[in-house]
């Protein structure tokens, strides 16, 4: 079980990568970290869909078929802005955590459109 106890509640922040805040691919940095796996950062200006398509070459994962735990979600969101690129770590089978602009909580998955399932290739 990955703990995540203390990530709760935790304030967003863009290009977030520490307690201070974290933005949704921050996040999913410091809980794959929890889960024993090395996740590459990138650097992002929006939060478009597009950004899986263009950071795949240097992402460190494969796709996977189902969720489970410490694999990411790539999910959709609907905003002012269009459809946007959101990112979540499986806890299990049925829950995942995220972060937005509300803070860093748990939710069901399927709470967002899922576009990919990912396992990581890194261990630390």
């Amino acid at each position: 079980m990955i703990e995540i106890n203390d990530l709760i509640g935790t304030p967003y922040k863009d290009h977030g990568r520490d307690k201070t805040g974290y933005d949704c691919y921050g996040l999913c940095i410091e809980v794959a970290r929890r889960a024993g796996y090395r996740l590459n950062d990138v650097f992002y200006e929006d939060h478009n869909v597009a950004l899986s398509r263009l950071h795949a070459p240097t992402l460190n994962v494969h796709k996977i078929a189902a969720p489970q735990e410490g694999a990411l979600l790539e999910m959709e969101t609907h905003t002012a802005n269009g459809i946007e690129l959101h990112l979540g770590v499986c806890l299990n089978e049925t829950e995942f955590i995220h972060t937005t602009r509300l803070g860093c909580r748990v939710n069901r998955i399927g709470t967002f459109k899922i576009r990919g399932i990912y396992g990581i290739d890194s261990s630390v």
